[in-house]
């Protein structure tokens, strides 16, 4: 903040901004600015420069809510009086007049790491981008088919993700689509449940994230993408700059990115 003294309205604002009637916990702030900030994110709206420029000016605006609140709860200065203000619910849709409400997203499925609505290619991985419909399990075969869109299903082992990209180390693939999902890919998916039972493999995923960027970066110039190429260069950099860090702190910063990403990948269509 500019260090002048926040006003009862500077609160106000913030709360409203964030959704929040007061009296607010550290915890409540905290659930309710990843809620927001993960609906906002540049990310989700790759497809508009527009509404990814109004997207970076929401989470500017959001962090710093967060940081007035933030600030009012450690001063232990009464609430202002919220009355009047009209209240924002987690439930509405992000403040873009034309787009209508999210519908409940699709479960993810524990065995692919597919959902519905993610993009594939089909074993020789040459052929057209395929949407997943849907996921079923045949317990008799010991088999995980996966339902397309168009029609057919294909055994999971035959199924590759295609035009994504990973929020966490910057992997992606082709073909260049309009606009590519953005989501976890599945090395990092396994990633993260290596690191929730073992922290020491921290330094070891570290290394892969970082080798994965790089890889990433090939692809997207490959497929003349700059925005890609943008993620996985600055995934690659963010990685790097890991490599000093402690254990702890390496080990709390990929839980962080891998949360941050699952979360948004989670509430998202």
């Amino acid at each position: 903040m500019s260090g002048r003294r926040l006003s009862g309205r500077d609160c106000a604002r913030a709360l409203w901004l964030l959704g929040l009637n007061p009296p607010v916990t550290a915890d409540q702030l905290t659930t309710a600015w990843r809620t927001r900030v993960s609906r906002a994110h540049p990310d989700r709206h790759i497809a508009s420069e527009a509404r990814t420029e109004a997207a970076h000016v929401m989470t500017r605006a959001l962090n710093e809510a967060r940081m007035v609140v933030a600030e009012w709860i450690a001063s232990g200065r009464d609430w202002p009086d919220a009355r009047g203000r009209r209240e924002l619910r987690f439930d509405q849709p992000e403040p873009w007049p034309e787009r209508e409400p999210d519908p409940q997203p699709a479960p993810i499925d524990r065995h692919t790491g597919l959902r519905r609505g993610d993009l594939v290619r089909l074993w020789p991985y040459d052929s057209d981008v395929e949407s997943v419909a849907g996921i079923e399990r045949e317990p008799s075969a010991g088999r995980v088919w996966v339902h397309l869109e168009g029609g057919g299903s294909a055994p999971s082992e035959r199924v590759r993700l295609a035009a994504f990209s990973c929020p966490v180390c910057g992997l992606c693939a082709g073909p260049a689509v309009e606009s590519v999902r953005i989501r976890p890919c599945p090395a990092c998916m396994v990633d993260l449940r290596r690191i929730e039972r073992e922290p020491a493999e921290a330094t070891r995923v570290r290394a892969a994230i970082e080798a994965r960027a790089q890889a990433g970066g090939v692809t997207a110039d490959e497929l003349a993408d700059p925005v890609l190429a943008d993620r996985a260069r600055e995934r690659r950099r963010w990685a790097r700059r890991l490599r000093t860090a402690t254990a702890d702190d390496l080990h709390a910063a990929l839980l962080s990115a891998f949360g941050r990403a699952f979360e948004r990948w989670s509430t998202q269509q």
